[in-house]
């Protein structure tokens, strides 16, 4: 009988639980789920599915995979990995237009601004 091992997951966490679970030796099924996409009706979320005799020895891999999960990683500029780029207080009036809604941050070390 198959239990579910993580519910309401994206695709990149679906397939990388997989791969975690696969290495270690337990093996898994990774299903639609959630609720319905307009107009097709699949599930927008993934499941990962495992026999209930691998639950034991899915348990640490899943624990840990939650524990990632839910932790957020400080952000860093996407051009030269630099943590804790600095928010861009003073916009011109186009950049505040274009970027309505989100935060722009300005690296130290490149001077790349992105937003976040």
């Amino acid at each position: 009988m198959l239990t579910p091992a993580a519910q309401y997951l994206t695709y990149a966490e679906a397939v990388m639980l997989y791969q975690q679970l696969q290495a270690s030796g337990v093996d898994a099924l990774v299903k639609t789920g959630g609720p319905p996409t307009f107009p097709f009706g699949e599930g927008m979320y993934y499941q990962l599915l495992i026999e209930e005799t691998d639950t034991v020895a899915a348990r640490a891999v899943v624990e840990a995979f939650e524990l990632q999960r839910a932790t957020s990683l400080a952000p860093r500029c996407p051009r030269c990995g630099t943590p804790d780029p600095v928010p861009v207080l003073r916009l011109a009036w186009w950049k505040r237009l274009f970027y309505v809604g989100t935060t722009l941050h300005e690296c130290r070390s490149c001077g790349a601004e992105f937003p976040r």
